[in-house]
């Protein structure tokens, strides 16, 4: 099974690279099982999920550091959706 964990594309804390999720990444996860990991508002993911998981990003314009966990799963869920 593939983790993926929604993580901000800018962190001061470099585990490990940061995907950007797009049409092409969510079409190379096509019959992979998948379990989405969505941080809390205020501390996002734990240590643990962000050594074990693929961290993806969610690519906005402008300065914006993250989005409300909801939307970001929203999102999330519209790109893999036609995965299963």
């Amino acid at each position: 099974m593939k983790l993926l964990a929604g993580h901000p594309a800018t962190t001061t804390q470099k585990l490990k690279p940061v995907s950007k999720l797009s049409v092409e990444f969510a079409q190379s996860l096509a019959e992979k099982p998948l379990c989405l990991i969505l941080g809390s508002e205020g501390n996002g993911l734990s240590e643990q999920a962000r050594k074990v998981c693929v961290l993806v990003s969610i690519p906005m314009a402008g300065d914006f550091e993250s989005l409300n966990v909801s939307v970001a799963g929203g999102i999330f869920l519209y790109m893999l959706q036609n995965l299963v």
